[in-house]
């Protein structure tokens, strides 16, 4: 018999973000023949994707306190005693953390991180970027979701980019399916231009901007953005709620909160926006288009225009050249093929393709 190789998927939480979404997508899919699954949580919370994650894999909890320090050191235990052949971190705080002490281990661990943002935009701790610096090359590999993150490690850490792979972020048709047939309660207006905007509540997702841009237009009464997701931040969130005010917008722009099942939002919506300062490899556009809406994302940093193509699945704007009710616009007036958009999308990021690269990679 074959031996099998038993792979670690080390996260702090399974509660409902992109990174645990993806990393959910591996484990349950990665092929049983040649590799076994498991997982490592490091904090105690509500961990939503619990449910989706296949019944035969071991899921190990450390249960430690989101505020506890050193949190990285119980990490590196609770591997220690787990003993994989294959260790992949998939959130880049805790990846950087444990990158220090990766050489102490057994050096048959291959130890392979999954960059979940531009590092040098999203990192302002001086500590941490001394140690992306000075210790993130500990890695075997390092895969990176896009162009920009590559480039960014490379540029401004100085990683030989031969560590590193680019992976694309997948998509899983048949979980996106499966949810879609579910019976979902979804509101938006009867008569408008239904604009969705999803992601959590913080300065990264330029929410801020976004509703700035449609104060701006000079037809908003055509539109209704509707934004879901999480508050990350109370202060944030209460400044998300004074722009509107300010800006006599609230019959204009709902908050919905976290919603179980997006996917119906997507689906249901006319146009989904992206209005990023910066990202990783976005998820909500890749499940957006799948679910058959285009999109319309600002063109920051984060694999952008390696998912959107102008007047084929979407347009790009861009805050700086104040361009959003223009391709707001050309967006709206065009018509898109639900079933087009979706059938793409799954040829560029279906999860069969995407789990083969990193079957490659764990080779």
């Amino acid at each position: 018999m074959k031996n099998k190789k038993h792979i670690l998927f080390v996260m702090p939480t399974l509660s409902g973000g992109g990174a645990e979404r993806i990393i959910s997508y591996l484990a349950n899919n990665i092929n049983r023949e040649n590799y076994i699954p498991e997982i490592l949580l490091i904090y105690q919370t509500n961990h939503i994707f619990i449910k989706n994650i296949a019944a035969d894999i071991k899921i190990n909890y450390l249960n430690l306190d989101i505020n506890k320090k050193y949190f990285f050191l119980q990490t590196l235990k609770g591997i220690l005693r787990i003993k994989p052949d294959i260790v992949l971190l998939g959130l880049s705080g805790i990846n950087v953390l444990v990158s220090p002490f990766i050489p102490l281990f057994n050096r048959k661990i291959r130890w392979v991180a999954r960059e979940t943002n531009i590092a040098s935009l999203h990192v302002t701790n001086n500590r941490m970027l001394f140690l992306y610096r000075y210790f993130y090359k500990n890695y075997d590999t390092i895969i990176t979701q896009s162009n920009d993150m590559k480039n960014d490690l490379v540029s401004n850490f100085k990683i030989d980019h031969r560590k590193m792979i680019i992976i694309n972020n997948p998509i899983d048709t048949n979980f996106i399916d499966s949810q879609l047939n579910i019976e979902s309660p979804v509101s938006y207006s009867p008569d408008k231009i239904n604009l969705l905007a999803c992601g959590r509540l913080n300065q990264q997702k330029g929410f801020d901007l976004l509703i700035k841009a449609f104060s701006t237009l000079t037809n908003k009464d055509k539109y209704h953005l509707t934004i879901i997701g999480k508050s990350e931040s109370e202060e944030y969130t209460e400044y998300l709620h004074s722009l509107i005010e300010e800006n006599n917008l609230e019959d204009y722009i709902s908050f919905k909160g976290f919603q179980s099942n997006s996917f119906k939002w997507f689906q249901k919506a006319d146009i989904f926006i992206l209005s990023s300062r910066y990202e990783g490899f976005p998820n909500v556009l890749l499940e957006s288009l799948y679910c058959g809406t285009p999109v319309l994302a600002n063109n920051c940093k984060g694999g952008i225009n390696e998912i959107v193509i102008n007047n084929e699945n979407g347009f790009v704007y861009d805050y700086k050249k104040n361009d959003f009710e223009q391709n707001l616009e050309l967006i709206s007036s065009k018509k898109f093929s639900s079933k087009h958009l979706s059938q793409i999308a799954k040829e560029r990021f279906g999860l069969n393709k995407i789990i083969r690269q990193y079957e490659s990679v764990f080779k």
